[in-house]
């Protein structure tokens, strides 16, 4: 009896050790300077605009759904908009923006790295958000990156592609 106890209290020690380094904490140094997110994205995201939202709006989905919200009866959460950092937040003004969101998740440290892209010729947006994490344990770092884009056309269509990165010294 006395064995399984020693060799649960070392297997216990084991796994929290393994954790603790797999998390960037022990000795792991090259997670630190890993940034947190790209500040606005790029493309056709307006880079100034902060989304509030509730803490988590999206269930997880394998599939590849995200949200499209181009009218205040779609946002159905009540999503508002800063432009000065911020300070103040207001509705959004769904005759000139769309809002895009897709959720997505990395492990241990993770930062989203988001960019929304205008193909004319097949008459599609590309929101591609590559999530580039750092560390292996099962911490999840989730996200619904959302982003407010110029008003899509209405013959448009969107499709959302998540990418996984693992963090790499540079």
């Amino acid at each position: 009896m006395n064995n399984i106890k020693q060799y649960l209290v070392y297997t216990i020690f084991v796994l929290m050790l393994f954790s603790l380094i797999s998390c960037g904490g022990f000795g792991f140094e090259h997670c630190k300077n890993m940034p947190k997110e790209i500040e606005g994205g790029t493309g056709e995201i307006i880079s100034n605009a902060m989304i509030r939202h509730p803490a988590f709006i999206a269930s997880k989905s394998s599939s590849n759904e995200g949200a499209i919200i181009t009218s205040d009866s779609l946002n159905s959460s009540n999503l508002v908009v800063s432009f000065d950092n911020g300070v103040t937040y207001s509705p959004i003004d769904f005759s000139q923006y769309t809002l895009l969101g897709k959720y997505a998740e990395g492990h241990c440290m993770a930062f989203f790295d988001r960019n929304v892209t205008k193909n004319i010729k097949k008459k599609k947006y590309i929101y591609t958000i590559r999530v580039i994490a750092c560390g292996g344990c099962m911490v999840y770092a989730p996200s619904m990156n959302w982003v407010l884009i110029p008003k899509i056309e209405d013959d448009f269509s969107v499709e959302f592609v998540v990418e996984h990165k693992e963090w790499t010294r540079r």
